[in-house]
């Protein structure tokens, strides 16, 4: 009976410009988000882009103006909206929580400056600028 070659795992070669092979990658190292589950939208109820919505995920979702820095991207002409992250969405097990970006990233629940992070739900008014939102959770 012949014996079968031993299984190896896949390698990835990075090649320089000009065909030289670099260095091996060092891919245990690397950070990756998956996003798997959508769980809910951002409904946008007042201000630029209303009447859409935007899909957030499980887990840690930042919402800011510039796609390429943010989950959410709220890029409907409110520039008072930072491109950082202006504010995080965080979702588990149906249950969402709100933090703020920064010091300077004024957040609004129900027309409470939000401090730390607070539990939102499809009941609250989230103002984000001069943005108004909802969550509707799925």
């Amino acid at each position: 009976m012949a014996k079968s070659p031993k299984s190896q795992e896949p390698s990835t070669e990075i090649v320089q410009q000009g065909g030289t092979p670099a260095a091996p990658a060092d891919m245990d190292n690397l950070m990756t988000t998956v996003r798997t589950r959508v769980a809910g939208k951002l409904v946008i109820t007042d201000g630029p882009g209303k009447g859409q919505a935007l899909m957030f995920y499980e887990g840690s979702n930042s919402i800011g103006r510039d796609a390429a820095r943010n989950v959410v991207a709220l890029d409907f002409g409110d520039m008072s909206v930072h491109r950082e992250p202006h504010a995080y969405l965080t979702c588990k097990g149906g249950i969402c929580t709100l933090a703020a970006g920064g010091k300077t990233n004024p957040v609004q629940v129900n027309g409470q400056q939000l401090s730390g992070n607070q539990v939102v739900s499809p009941a609250d008014v989230i103002t984000i600028g001069h943005t108004k939102i909802r969550i509707d959770l799925n």
